[in-house]
Order: C-alpha cells, then sequence, then structure tokens
C-alpha cells in the first residue's frame, strides 16, 4: 500500500531544510543504504531551491508544494511552483561545470533513478523524482 505526505512552504529559502527532513523521516524507517537516501535528500533540496527561486520568484506568497510518495522501496517526489518553467526539453548543462551555481539538473539527475519536468494536470510547473531505495549492503 502507497503512503503519500504532502507539504506546502513558502518560497523562502530559509525553509529549504524541511523537505529533507522529511525525506529522513521517511526513509528512517525502510531498510536502505543510507547514502542513497541522503543523495535523494540532496534532490529534493535542489528540486525545492529552482521551485522557490526560479519558479517562484522568491515570492514568500507563493507556495511551493512538496509531494511524497512510497510504495515498497520506492520514492517518488514531486515539487510543483506557480512559476513559467523552463524549456526542459533542449536543456543542455553549462561547459563551466565548476561555477559555484547551476549544477541542480546535473545533480538530480544522477542521484535519481527519474527525472521528469512538465506541467501538473492543475497548470503548476512539475519537477518529478524517483528513487528506488534498495537495501543496504550491511544489513
Amino acid at each position: 500500500m502507497a503512503s503519500r505526505v504532502e507539504i506546502k512552504l513558502p518560497s523562502d529559502m530559509q525553509f529549504l531544510g524541511v523537505p529533507d527532513a522529511v525525506l529522513m523521516e521517511i526513509g528512517g524507517d525502510m531498510e536502505c543504504d543510507k547514502r542513497a537516501l541522503e543523495e535523494l535528500g540532496t534532490s529534493v533540496i535542489e528540486a525545492c531551491t529552482n521551485a522557490m527561486e526560479h519558479g517562484n520568484k522568491l515570492d514568500d506568497v507563493l507556495p511551493i508544494q512538496v509531494i511524497f510518495e512510497v510504495e515498497g522501496n520506492e520514492i517518488t517526489i514531486t515539487v510543483l511552483d506557480q512559476g513559467p518553467g523552463f524549456d526542459f526539453e533542449h536543456w543542455t548543462p553549462s561547459d563551466e561545470l565548476m561555477r559555484q551555481r547551476g549544477r541542480g539538473i546535473l545533480i538530480m539527475r544522477e542521484f535519481t533513478d527519474t527525472l521528469e519536468f512538465g506541467r501538473h494536470q492543475d497548470g503548476r510547473f512539475m519537477i518529478r523524482m524517483v528513487k528506488k531505495l534498495e537495501p543496504s549492503e550491511d544489513g
């Protein structure tokens, strides 16, 4: 049976730790590799940062919504914002990989099994990440 947790946050960077804390709470009871869970947490923070900063332009009146869905050992995380989105089908990474900003999509791609961008059925911009959390090798 699938479990679902939804949170709404103002577009204020001081709340970026909340989705990660929720994920760690959800994943804490799963018998999974903790490093993979932490990597997924990094992806969640990146997605929420993008939603707050680029989507909602740090307008704290505009909330982001984060939906966590767990079924078996698979977690799906959907992040929704009010922004216009971007041309994700033609997005290419910068040649300057060592720059301080702009690597969020690469990080999310690396740390998730599936990464999708698009429009939610209600019109909000959406980032959806899926990760299978395998059991830890050390028991």
